[in-house]
Order: structure tokens, then sequence, then C-alpha cells
């Protein structure tokens, strides 16, 4: 008799030790499960912002030139252009709406002074180029640095930081 109470004992304690070793491992891995879901949603950079390593370093060097600058300067909106494609086969147009940051206050600038030119400048530009190549993201990247690069060969007080397209259709 007293054999089996020892060995009731004893399986209770073994029953005890089990649960509370399972609620332990339960526990870990519960932790360890949302540690791992944060990592991963996070795209498992150290910032927790879920950008690539290349986006990452892209945003760094972004960082570094604008404190080189010291300066954001203001976004100016241009008159929306609407203008006929070069699209040999069939008419097409593009309406587009184009938004200049410029690298200082647009007192310190001659934007407005070369507006006329800057609007010449980017008619031509727009208008030599056909629908298909416009219609791709590389398209769009190309001709947004085209931009950038002819009004700031106009320019000679003050630069272009960055091309912005707020409406863009191809009809």
């Amino acid at each position: 008799m007293a054999d089996a109470e020892g060995k009731a004992e004893d399986s209770a304690k073994g029953g005890m030790n089990k649960k509370m070793l399972f609620l332990v491992l339960l526990a870990l891995l519960v932790v360890g499960g949302g540690g791992a879901g944060v990592f991963f949603m996070s795209g498992g950079d150290s910032d927790g912002k879920g950008r690539s390593p290349d986006a990452y370093a892209a945003a760094e060097s972004k960082a570094e030139d604008e404190s080189d600058l010291g300066f954001i300067g203001p976004v100016i909106d241009l008159e929306p252009f609407v203008v006929n494609l070069a699209d040999p086969d069939q008419l097409r147009y593009l309406k587009v709406a184009i938004k200049l940051q410029l690298d200082r206050p647009q007192e310190e600038t001659d934007f407005t002074i070369k507006l006329p030119a800057i609007r010449d400048a980017l008619l031509v530009l727009l208008t030599s180029k056909e629908s298909r190549s416009l219609r791709t993201v590389d398209g769009k990247m190309l001709v947004r640095h085209e931009i950038g690069g002819r009004v700031n060969a106009i320019m000679k007080k003050g630069k272009i930081q960055q091309v912005y397209f707020t409406e863009f259709i191809i009809q």
C-alpha cells in the first residue's frame, strides 16, 4: 500500500513538472513567434521601417545630401501641360501636372524670370516622347530626370532638387 502511495505522489509530481515544462515552452514559443513576426513584418531591417537594404542606403545618402544643403526648398506648381505625343501611328495626348522643388527660396532664384523658357523647353521635350515609352515606370523616371536637367540648364541662379508628377494621363 505504501508502495502505491509513493507511486501516486511521484506521478503527481511528474505530471506537475510536465505541465510546468509545457507552459514554459509555450510561453517561449509565443514570445519567439511574436518577435519573429515583428522582424519579418518590418522587412528584417534594424530601423523597423520595412525598407530593403538598397532603399535604406539610398535614404541615408539622400539624407546626407539634404543635410549638406541645409535647406529643402519650396515646391512650385507649373500649369498643367496638354501636348500631342510623337506616336507615328496614332494621335495621342499627354496631360501632365508637374511640381518642381527648388534648392533655395524662390526669391533667391531666377525661376520666375525664366518660366517662359522653362515651359518652352518642357513642351519641346514632352512632344518628342512616344506613349509606349511613357507608359513604363522607367520611361517616367527618365522624363523626370530629363525635365530636371533641362530646367537646371536654363536656370543660372538656383537649381531644381526634385521633379514631381502630380497628374499623368495618356489618352
